[in-house]
């Protein structure tokens, strides 16, 4: 038992150290524009790293790194549905300028939509509109938010996959933590 409460405050500092890189993950990824592949790729490693200590073997490691992952993606979603949901306005949006991409064989048109207020929505839409067609958006008025279509419903969903994530990752970083070395 004396051996458990001391592991115990390694125990909180780890989870509480991933927590804090995957709220700071999430707050980066904001909106459709957020550099996606980097910020992932430091919270994965981030995630390897927590168990540092714990004598955690790989395969438990790359657990901890995937949940940690996971749990920044449906954080973010979830973060931007809610936001749109609470504060999201709807609006019409032009298509300002459409771009084709193309990738071996295949080609995907790319669109920069502006909004009737003079705003430009960053990210591009991946749909396949002329010049000049009109759309409707949500966009948050205070922040880079924003989706193609009218308000989102609230986002139950998101929220409840983004709470079991953290639950698994919570119970998984205290295992490894907690554990006897052997």
């Amino acid at each position: 038992m004396a051996e458990l409460i001391r592991r115990l405050p390694g125990a909180a500092v780890r989870n509480c150290l991933l927590l804090a890189v995957e709220f700071g993950a999430i707050w980066l990824l904001r909106g459709p524009g957020g550099a996606w592949i980097p910020v992932l790729l430091a919270v994965f490693v981030v995630g390897a790293a927590v168990p540092h200590g714990t004598g955690a073997e790989f395969v438990a490691r790359i657990c901890v790194a995937l949940l940690a992952v996971g749990v920044t993606v449906a954080g973010g979603i979830t973060w931007d549905r809610h936001t749109l949901h609470d504060r999201g306005r709807e609006e019409r949006a032009v298509v300002a300028e459409r771009t084709v991409a193309r990738d071996g064989s295949t080609s995907s048109p790319s669109l920069r939509l502006r909004t009737e207020a003079g705003r430009d929505l960053p990210g591009p839409v991946e749909q396949d509109l002329p010049v000049g067609a009109r759309l409707t958006v949500t966009v948050d008025p205070d922040g880079p938010a924003w989706a193609v279509g009218p308000r989102p419903d609230h986002p139950l969903w998101p929220a409840a996959a983004t709470g079991t994530l953290l639950l698994l990752q919570t119970a998984l970083t205290g295992r490894l933590s907690l554990r006897p070395r052997s």
